[in-house]
């Protein structure tokens, strides 16, 4: 009886103490699995158009993706809602995509993750101004490889100025060799200022439009003496192979001739005015109107036709016969002195001559140098 008790108490110890293992052991499994459930999260993870589910012991969104393998780029944007307070948290990955901006000779590579063309100006920090252009609306949505382009456009008044040449009035005289050249008033260019309106895109000029012009300064034409076998006068009067006319009432031959000028608009004593063709007589000699024809005894030098109109102290006391007139002072200076036939063509009726009471005769003793 002895052995059968001992043998029951054995066997009741090796018992109890199995059955104490399995119950530790149930309460630590038990235990573990109460822990690993409070600590596990579930998430969803929306990256572009590819959705996944994941329980994790993570808390922090970079983690979790690596644990699952996905690999984001620094200009990616994540969201992460968090496990606080719901069951299953969210993880939005938004793929950034690129956008060029070409500006100002630049070409700004962008990384976008969505917004409009204005958002993408802001990013490359370029401004518009208000004629710049621009290749799309500032409002359309950013998709990959968007290439905004901008233009630079101004528009400018400019002013150009430029030279009027002048003209060069050539007028023949026999007071020079043939072919020799003086100028008798030299020639003053002109100034013309244009307005254009011009277009510049990206700091080239695309058009140039003409919107006016004005003349600041009118040219000055030049005048010159060519020299040239004619007459100063160039009223035709019919003349032999000597050059003496066929008719004429009488001559003075190997006559004193002198030369000169005065500004224009000068008056003769006469009355008539003082222009080229009008010279000065003593009027008890020739009359005043009377048509003359003077020419060199040799034909070389020939005034030509002229009108008696003018007179001076040199011609009443009879040191000259006659004082041509010329428009300038060099003309007048190259003359000089000069022995010359004076052929009386026509006298004029007694009623003929005498100055004009309301004008200033201009003598040859009075002429002004201009």
């Amino acid at each position: 009886m002895d052995r059968i008790c001992k043998n029951v108490r054995r066997v009741w110890r090796v018992a109890r103490s199995r059955l104490c293992a399995v119950f530790l052991f149930s309460a630590l499994f038990c235990s573990v699995l109460y822990t690993l459930s409070m600590k596990t999260n579930a998430v969803y993870i929306q990256d572009g158009q590819e959705v996944r589910f994941a329980v994790t012991l993570r808390d922090h969104p970079a983690a979790i993706l690596e644990d699952e393998g996905i690999v984001t780029l620094p200009a990616d944007q994540v969201s992460f809602t968090g496990f606080e307070g719901v069951e299953i948290a969210r993880i939005d990955i938004d793929r950034a995509f690129d956008v060029s901006v070409e500006a100002d000779g630049q070409v700004h590579q962008l990384q976008m993750t969505g917004g409009n063309v204005s958002d993408a100006l802001d990013e490359a920090g370029v401004t518009l101004d208000k004629d710049d252009e621009i290749n799309l609306d500032p409002q359309q949505t950013l998709e990959e490889g968007t290439n905004i382009q901008v233009q630079r456009v101004e528009y400018r008044t400019s002013r150009e100025v430029s030279e009027i040449p002048y003209e060069t009035v050539e007028k023949l005289s026999p007071l020079l060799q043939e072919g020799q050249v003086r100028v008798t008033r030299a020639g003053v260019l002109g100034e013309q200022v244009r307005i254009y309106e011009e277009t510049w895109v990206d700091g080239v000029l695309q058009s140039r439009e003409l919107t006016g012009e004005e003349v600041t300064v009118q040219p000055v034409a030049q005048t010159c003496l060519v020299g040239a076998n004619v007459p100063v006068s160039s009223t035709p009067v019919a003349t032999d192979q000597n050059g003496q006319p066929l008719e004429y009432e009488w001559v003075l031959s190997n006559g004193v001739a002198t030369a000169y000028s005065a500004r224009p608009g000068a008056w003769t004593a006469s009355g008539l005015s003082a222009v080229e063709g009008t010279v000065a007589v003593d009027p008890d000699v020739i009359p005043y109107g009377s048509r003359l024809y003077i020419a060199s005894p040799d034909g070389s030098f020939v005034y030509g036709y002229a009108v008696a109109a003018d007179t001076g102290t040199a011609l009443m006391d009879g040191i000259i016969d006659v004082d041509l007139f010329f428009n300038t002072y060099l003309e007048s200076c190259l003359f000089g002195r000069r022995i010359v036939n004076i052929y009386v063509l026509e006298t004029p009726p007694p009623s003929i001559g005498g100055p004009r009471e309301e004008e200033t005769a201009v003598s040859p003793g009075q002429a002004v140098i201009p």
